[in-house]
């Protein structure tokens, strides 16, 4: 690959000879997880053999990128604005790649706009900034059924057939399943441009897939190279043997705080621009993933937690210093910063002269170290990772070995890592409440329970600014009316 890539995992303070209060892994334990992680490797390339996971094929997909990028160069000749409409795993994998390689300015390209949520406060001010006559939308669902992207694609297609007559469909393109599905049926009876998810390739699972391909290849994002990336981190994971791969390794290790000596909470905290949103991706990635039941119904599962540093240095730090021995640390940071800069020479107040003439990356890597430091010192197990440079290419890599890694962490306890029964009660309770047909009795099922609760609340209503609440504002403890 031209350029190379440059990848560090470093798993050194989470070893019982650096970490030595009882936190840090042994020889045994190491070698014993690596193991277990290689059969659950070797469970999940049965599963991707038998059809049943997709994901470790994507990076493969040369042809179809190619023809991605040819259609959204096509897209950038006719367009100047891109919305892209899609929840949860539709959209935090373009959103990381995106902010990663650089954000808005960074890749000649359409103006990307992500819309993860229905708030009307922020969705009807998008769309009305949103010069519709130059817009392309691309809605994203696999199932097609995703109640708030049926409502985004509907006011979006409202706002298109306003502002270009006739010609709406040509600024619209759906990704969903490839033969089924309320928006497989729109697409096709519409005649309306669209690509496929694979059916084996799950939301959180699909950054590699259309799903982040179109959209990060209209702004501009080299889909090639990307891929690219992840091809070589699929080869290193395949050639590599037990702890020199890295896939492993980590496996290895976060299963151990996972399932062995359990941290309930895994905290991230991010040193570069741009890895906050590669972070909010993970989040998704390792919650929907582990968070889950065993077949004997005991619950299994690490809250994932994000920290920007060094701004939350100042706000969680000290939580993570003295706090409960609930966590495991992951520090993430690119290898090598764009931008360069000394602080002046002189001018300071007393004591701070030692940042006089020294490059900014100079306190910013200070920070990273000491905070590190810092934490091991506490006994806290760490893991390090850098990622050499903030391109198409390492990010590739570097998704594609988390995708690797939360699977095989989630086989390793005894869980299916790719499907999401929790989140299913929700959406269904919120299609009742809306209405959907067939849900009557489970809305009343519902509404009479909330009915019932005992209410626990407190509400200030005040008319008039600066007078004391008026009689009866403040409510209690008591049965009823929720």
């Amino acid at each position: 690959m031209a350029g190379g890539i440059d990848f560090r995992f470093d798993f050194s303070l989470v070893l019982e000879g650096n970490l030595r209060n009882g936190e840090g892994i042994t020889t045994h334990w190491m070698n014993q997880g690596l193991r277990r992680a290689e059969r659950a490797a070797m469970t999940l390339a049965s599963r991707q053999a038998a059809g049943e996971i997709g994901f470790p094929g994507l990076p493969f997909l040369e042809k179809e990128a190619r023809a991605i990028s040819r259609y959204a160069a096509g897209m950038r000749k006719r367009f100047t604005h891109l919305l892209v409409l899609g929840i949860g795993g539709s959209a935090l994998g373009t959103k990381a790649v995106f902010e990663g390689v650089g954000g808005e300015g960074a890749r000649k390209g359409l103006r990307l706009t992500v819309a993860d949520n229905v708030d009307p406060d922020a969705f009807f001010p998008l769309l009305r900034r949103l010069p519709m006559k130059t817009t392309a939308v691309v809605a994203i669902s696999k199932s097609g059924g995703t109640a708030e992207t049926n409502a985004q694609l509907g006011l979006a297609v409202e706002g298109l057939r306003r502002a270009a007559g006739k010609k709406w469909k040509e600024h619209l393109v759906l990704i969903t399943d490839p033969a089924k599905g309320a928006f497989r049926r729109f697409a096709d009876s519409q005649g309306v441009d669209s690509f496929p998810v694979p059916p084996n390739v799950g939301g959180r699972y699909s950054v590699l897939s259309p799903v982040g391909l179109l959209p990060l290849a209209a702004a501009g994002v080299s889909v090639e190279k990307l891929l690219a990336g992840a091809r070589w981190m699929e080869s290193t994971f395949l050639r590599r043997k037990g702890r020199e791969n890295p896939v492993l390794a980590a496996a290895a290790v976060y299963s151990h705080y996972l399932i062995d000596n359990v941290k309930p909470v895994h905290v991230w905290l991010t040193y570069g621009e741009g890895l906050a949103r590669v972070a909010e991706w993970w989040q998704q990635l390792w919650a929907e993933s582990l968070g889950k039941r065993r077949a004997t119904g005991t619950p299994v599962g690490q809250t994932p937690a994000r920290a920007v540093g060094v701004t939350d240095q100042h706000s969680q730090v000290q939580l993570y210093q003295d706090g409960p021995a609930d966590k495991i640390f992951t520090f993430v940071k690119w290898m090598a910063g764009r931008e360069r800069g000394n602080v002046p020479a002189s001018g300071f107040a007393p004591g701070a002269e030692i940042l006089g003439g020294r490059p900014l990356r100079d306190l910013f890597d200070a920070e990273f170290e000491g905070t590190i430091g810092a934490l091991w010192k506490a006994g806290r197990p760490i893991v390090r990772i850098e990622v050499g440079k903030r391109d198409e290419a390492h990010l590739g890599a570097f998704l594609h070995f988390w995708e690797w890694v939360t699977a095989i962490a989630g086989e390793c306890a005894g869980i299916d890592p790719f499907d999401q029964p929790g989140v299913e009660e929700g959406k269904i309770l919120t299609r009742a409440l809306m209405g959907e047909k067939g849900s009557a009795k489970r809305r009343e099922e519902f509404l009479r329970a909330r009915r019932d609760r005992i209410s626990a609340e407190i509400r200030l209503v005040d008319r008039t600014p600066g007078g004391p609440p008026r009689r009866g504002a403040v409510r209690g403890l008591r049965r009823g009316k929720g």
